[in-house]
């Protein structure tokens, strides 16, 4: 009997709102002389920007608001980190299959939230910097009726850019959340077993919103 852990173990309605924020991770090219709050906040204002262009349709927002992403989330650490033990059991062929897959999965669920933007704003309130190295910058999602804490754990690369691995909502990190479910399923049906429910995952997450 297969078993699909997806239903009971879904995301919680916060931590699936955090996907929403992760068009706000780095920006590119020239952002090693740049801290990470400045990157983030620059980050912001583009897919903001972005959104609001009235000369784009739907599906040239997506295109560009999911390659700020994909461009500017390190998937591969996060990807690491959300298998943790798990990664070191599976081979070159299943971290590469696995790490695509999540982005996927990451990037798809973020549109769905982010395509129904609604004059939200972000504002930076925070930065600690760990050995010129790692980083975590706090934020607030202003809405009209609550001010919503979110903060993005960064890493320096040996190129002096800044990348994204995790974000956490309101104290909920979504690499620990996602870390919890797979674990689970890596347990009952093995890697193998993740990487086909992650893939029904992805084919039912990039259908068209009803």
């Amino acid at each position: 009997m297969s078993h699909n852990h997806w239903s009971s173990n879904q995301l919680s309605a916060t931590l699936r709102d955090a996907i929403f924020f992760l068009c706000f991770c780095v920006a590119p090219g020239h952002a090693a002389a740049r801290t990470p709050s400045e990157i983030i906040q620059e980050t912001v204002n583009s897919v903001l920007s972005t959104l609001q262009n009235s000369t784009l349709n739907d599906d040239s927002k997506r295109r560009q608001v999911k390659g700020i992403i994909s461009d500017h989330f390190d998937y591969r650490a996060m990807s690491s980190r959300v298998l943790a033990t798990n990664w070191k059991q599976t081979d070159q062929a299943q971290r590469r299959r696995f790490t695509s897959l999540f982005k996927e999965l990451l990037t798809n669920t973020y549109w769905r939230k982010i395509s129904g933007y609604d004059d939200e704003t972000v504002e930076v309130v925070g930065e600690k910097i760990r050995n010129g190295k790692l980083a975590t910058v706090n934020t607030l999602i202003r809405t009209g009726t609550v001010d919503i804490p979110v903060d993005y754990k960064l890493y320096r690369r040996d190129d002096g850019t800044w990348r994204a691995y995790d974000v956490v909502i309101e104290q909920v990190s979504l690499v620990r959340n996602y870390r919890g479910s797979f674990q689970t399923i890596v347990h009952d049906v093995g890697i193998e077993g993740l990487l086909t429910q992650l893939a029904t995952k992805v084919a039912q997450s990039s259908e068209p919103a009803q």
